[in-house]
């Protein structure tokens, strides 16, 4: 996955402000040119049950990134979500939810410490995939 540093700054900071509940969001490319993340769109983590262990994406978010995509102005190529108290390896409960083709990228957050992992969902596994981050 490619990403610009400044999205990825802000997947973290959306991370640490929902701090001890997960959140989640879209990550959005250009409609031309090579794929790489130019934004992310935040949302409603909608898990009412366990929203610190889970993510439930809320749907004002996606209908906008939809619209984006049909007005031309950008592409869905992922999503996030991060790992309260955790490392960014995708739970059983993110490989259940998987679909093939799209990147998932999980912000752990521990101790104030920020990590990134992108995964992809290959055999029924998701599989991790490499992280460049550009300006």
């Amino acid at each position: 996955m490619r990403i610009l540093r400044r999205v990825l700054e802000s997947v973290a900071a959306h991370a640490r402000e929902n701090f001890p509940r997960e959140s989640c969001g879209i990550l959005l490319a250009g409609v031309e040119g090579p794929s790489r993340v130019r934004l992310s769109l935040r949302a409603e983590n909608a898990e009412k049950a366990h929203p610190e262990h889970a993510y439930v994406l809320g749907h004002k978010a996606h209908i906008k990134a939809v619209e984006m995509e049909f007005s031309g102005t950008a592409r869905i190529i992922g999503y996030y979500h991060s790992h309260p108290n955790g490392g960014p390896r995708p739970s059983q409960n993110d490989v259940q939810q998987a679909v093939a083709g799209v990147t998932y990228l999980i912000v752990g957050v521990c101790d104030g410490k920020i990590e990134h992992g992108a995964w992809q969902l290959k055999d029924d596994q998701l599989v991790q995939e490499p992280l460049e981050v550009r300006k």
